[in-house]
């Protein structure tokens, strides 16, 4: 996946009152792709059904499994056979353990994928810039509305009483998301 534009990236940190550095361009930059990642997974899963999306991802883990039997015929037509078939099934694995991750979250919330965004969102806001305030159209939820637009003009975030609500299900940020601490 390609980096985001970078005027984009700056124009969400304008609103959200985050000084533009960077350091802080990369960060944004490789959450947001990790997010949009995340969220077409979580949008597909409730589309789909986690289970039934887990069940077609572990048919086609066999399947890919199944080519190393012809991985020596492969080779003669592509020598890249090997890689390829290397990936497809590594790619096939992340995707039944965030699956998997996803069907144990649901037992404990019951978020959309917009609220787990808008949630992952905020991790990335308060690692920023260590605020964890949320108000109406405050810094953390225009920050938000700019990142959601460069990932996909379609997503429309929940109001901040939902990010409330979902947050006294969550304690606190996962701990890659945190700022770090600044050496006195």
């Amino acid at each position: 996946m390609a980096d985001f534009d970078r005027e984009e990236l700056k124009a969400a940190f304008e609103a959200g009152k985050i000084a533009v550095r960077d350091e802080n361009l990369r960060r944004l930059d490789g959450s947001l792709r990790a997010l949009v990642q995340q969220y077409h997974a979580r949008k597909a899963a409730r589309e789909q059904g986690v289970s039934a999306q887990l069940t077609r991802l572990e048919e086609t883990k066999n399947s890919i499994a199944g080519l190393w039997d012809s991985e020596a015929l492969l080779y003669a037509f592509d020598v890249e056979a090997p890689q390829i078939i290397s990936r497809l099934l590594g790619t096939v694995e992340r995707g039944i353990d965030f699956l998997k991750h996803e069907k144990e979250q649901r037992k404990v919330r019951r978020d959309d994928p917009e609220t787990a965004l808008f949630m992952d969102l905020r991790d990335v806001y308060v690692g920023l810039t260590g605020k964890a305030g949320i108000s109406e159209d405050g810094p953390l939820h225009r920050f938000a509305k700019a990142c959601t637009k460069i990932i996909d003009e379609s997503i429309v975030l929940p109001q901040p009483q939902s990010l409330r609500k979902a947050l006294k299900r969550r304690a606190k940020a996962p701990s890659y998301f945190r700022k770090p601490q600044e050496s006195q």
